[in-house]
């Protein structure tokens, strides 16, 4: 998914197909590359998309609000410690992304970008369904005569919207969810929830001011030839 920042120049002409993942390299093998990093990029990239999507509609198609219930110290020490280290490296992923965007092209980062996202949505919004063996509660939300009235366990699928909907609110120029009149479906002022949504909003930020900053430098590499 990832690549490296060599050049394969043909008469002038960058080839993207042909960088290889750094993470794919392998000792072991003569070609210099893992088994995984020796598949076609079609089907490593269509392979995350299968997985994320799968994560992601798990979730979707889930609507039973479920139960609150409490777990060990131990079960969520594990927990949260396996959590921190999936959600640092989404963020790490998506900077390395954009950071070859020019290797790559823009098509499949934007693709990479996506299939991250849908990741990231399906693995927060798990985080706190599981999160509720603990006592993380996240109330379903819904419109009553004009009013928001929240009360209920919320649904995996209402806990995707929501994030979703905190993500498409990261621009406040847009006012992405009043212009479709999309309502928040659930929310929560429970710390953990909170930091995922805080989590979630800074990865679309990261990503809205890394194509400014990809444009800008783009645009100031054009200027100087």
């Amino acid at each position: 998914m990832f690549v490296t920042s060599q050049s394969c120049l043909h008469n002038g002409y960058v080839d993207k197909s042909a960088f290889k993942s750094s993470l794919h390299k392998s000792s072991h093998r003569s070609s210099g590359l893992s088994w995984w990093g020796e598949r076609p990029g079609w089907i490593r990239h269509g392979t995350y998309w299968v997985l994320a999507l799968g994560l992601l509609l798990a979730s979707l198609v889930d609507d039973d609000p479920g139960t609150v219930s409490d777990a060990g110290d131990d079960e969520v020490a594990w927990f949260v410690w396996f959590v921190v280290v999936i959600l640092i490296t989404c963020v790490a992923a998506l900077v390395y992304t954009l950071k070859e965007w020019r290797q790559v092209g823009t098509a499949r980062t934007i693709s990479r970008s996506l299939v991250l996202f849908a990741f990231l949505l399906a693995f927060a919004s798990g985080c706190l369904i599981t999160a509720r063996q603990w006592g993380v509660e996240v109330a379903a939300c819904q419109l009553v005569e004009a009013q928001e009235v929240c009360a209920g366990e919320a649904s995996p699928r209402q806990v995707v919207g929501m994030l979703a909907w905190h993500a498409a609110d990261v621009v406040p120029v847009l006012q992405a969810p009043q212009s479709f009149e999309w309502e928040r479906p659930a929310r929560s002022d429970n710390i953990v929830v909170g930091a995922s949504v805080v989590l979630v909003r800074l990865w679309v930020a990261i990503g809205v001011l890394g194509v400014v900053k990809l444009i800008w430098d783009s645009w100031g590499l054009t200027k100087i030839t």
